[in-house]
């Protein structure tokens, strides 16, 4: 088994916490991937995890085992890091081989281990190779075949491709994602990128100053996000935020939103609020649409001038000014508004999120 738990870890440097008392149970064969922005405490977190940090308090255990006083080489993982770390002097074969330096297997094994891991990564035609004749994304196979070799329990990744171009980046979170979907072993990856996060984890963790916001899958913390920093952090472009107040209606209470003016409350929230209650109203920018076709009894409308357009090919995004406040919406890719313009943008009102202000957390 190679589960991976954590059980209350915190980490301090003299009297600065810096990750407080986290849990997390990672399942055997899982892909998690930890995601927040710059200081959250993702890196040092798997670098507890890997013996590379030692924890302040709380307990680690690696398939069932706590591995807290157990030194790096023992705990039978493999890291890839930021930085290639291979050697250039050698050939991908002997990089690769490097992996097995210490291993007591025959030399005909360690040949296979080291082709098998080859022929998967794509590098079968470059074994004679040394560094300074791959590209950026070749050099990153290297360091994960020599991890791939030990069979180690679980993979650990650090922000491993964020040195990469933009298409080497895309083409390395498909390789990555093939490998785990061929080996099945349990997989911790960082990043600070969420649609790395989005494209390559099972269940994702969202960090900010030490404390994890949310666990879920990509659909749950896109769709379902449990505090206003998770909306805004999870999806790109970011989640729309404006102002609103519960207020009292005659079937109950509804809402009156900076920009939309008075619209009902969805049914979630029934009970849920008081009168005059401060409230943030979300809506992504996939659920605001740019149309002048009629809106529909479960749509909301609203209007706003066109101050930047940007194409993306078959969707442009639209930034738009409605009754003092920025908002983003969707428009197709083919005939899009101009700067200027006056549009019309809808949403269905199941689509709407609403946060209490003071706590910031999800109501619905």
């Amino acid at each position: 088994m190679s589960d991976v738990q954590l059980n209350r870890v915190s980490k301090s440097y003299g009297k600065t916490e810096v990750v407080h008392g986290i849990d997390l149970d990672i399942g055997d064969g899982e892909f998690v991937v930890l995601v927040g922005p710059s200081g959250c405490g993702k890196s040092t977190t798997l670098r507890m995890i890997a013996g590379l940090e030692e924890i302040t308090e709380g307990t680690i255990s690696i398939g069932g085992t706590v591995v807290n006083r157990m030194e790096p080489r023992d705990r039978n993982i493999a890291m890839v890091f930021q930085n290639y770390a291979i050697y250039p002097h050698m050939s991908v074969y002997k990089n690769i081989a490097f992996g097995l330096r210490k291993s007591k297997l025959p030399a005909a094994d360690k040949d296979r281990k080291i082709r098998d891991a080859a022929g998967i990564l794509d590098l079968s035609d470059l074994l004679e190779r040394r560094p300074s004749a791959l590209s950026g994304g070749q050099r990153q196979r290297v360091a994960i075949g020599r991890a791939m070799v030990r069979d180690p329990s679980v993979f650990l990744f650090d922000e491993p491709v964020s040195n990469l171009d933009a298409q080497l980046r895309a083409q390395m979170r498909l390789e990555i994602k093939k490998l785990h979907q061929t080996m099945g072993t349990t997989i911790i990856f960082v990043t600070h990128d969420q649609i790395e996060a989005m494209t390559l984890a099972d269940r994702i963790v969202i960090m900010k100053d030490g404390d994890i916001h949310q666990i879920g899958t990509p659909t749950e913390v896109y769709q379902a996000p449990a505090n206003m920093f998770v909306a805004r952090f999870i999806g790109s472009p970011s989640m729309n935020m404006l102002g609103a107040r519960a207020v009292a209606a005659d079937d109950g209470i509804g809402l009156r939103v900076d920009g939309l003016g008075a619209i009902a409350a969805p049914a979630g929230l029934h009970g849920k609020l008081s009168d005059g209650q401060a409230l943030a109203v979300g809506i992504r920018p996939d659920d605001l649409i740019v149309s002048d076709a009629p809106a529909d009894m479960d749509m909301i409308s609203l209007s706003g001038a066109v101050e930047v357009i940007e194409p993306l090919g078959p969707d442009t995004l639209v930034y738009a000014r409605v009754d003092g406040h920025d908002v983003i919406a969707k428009a197709p890719g083919r005939n899009p508004p101009v700067v200027g313009a006056t549009v019309a943008m809808q949403m269905r009102q199941a689509d709407i999120h609403v946060f209490d202000a003071a706590s910031e957390t999800a109501l619905v």
